[in-house]
């Protein structure tokens, strides 16, 4: 029970770090850039599942269980 309890934190702290990344993107892009806010939230969605996707694929694939 430990090592799911782990791996789920993991899952979340991903997630949420992803969700950052893809947040930071979007705000860079929408206040440097000048790319209208309507036009990035989709993309800082996406980009968040694939950021989110790597990491999970990364864990499983190094994890021991």
């Amino acid at each position: 029970m430990k090592k799911f309890r782990d791996l789920v934190v993991v899952f979340l702290l991903a997630l949420c770090g992803a969700a950052i990344v893809a947040y930071s993107m979007a705000h860079l892009a929408h206040y440097n850039l000048g790319i209208s806010s309507s036009n990035l939230r989709n993309q800082a969605l996406t980009s968040a599942v694939v950021l989110f996707g790597f990491v999970a694929v990364e864990f499983i694939v190094t994890s021991e269980w």
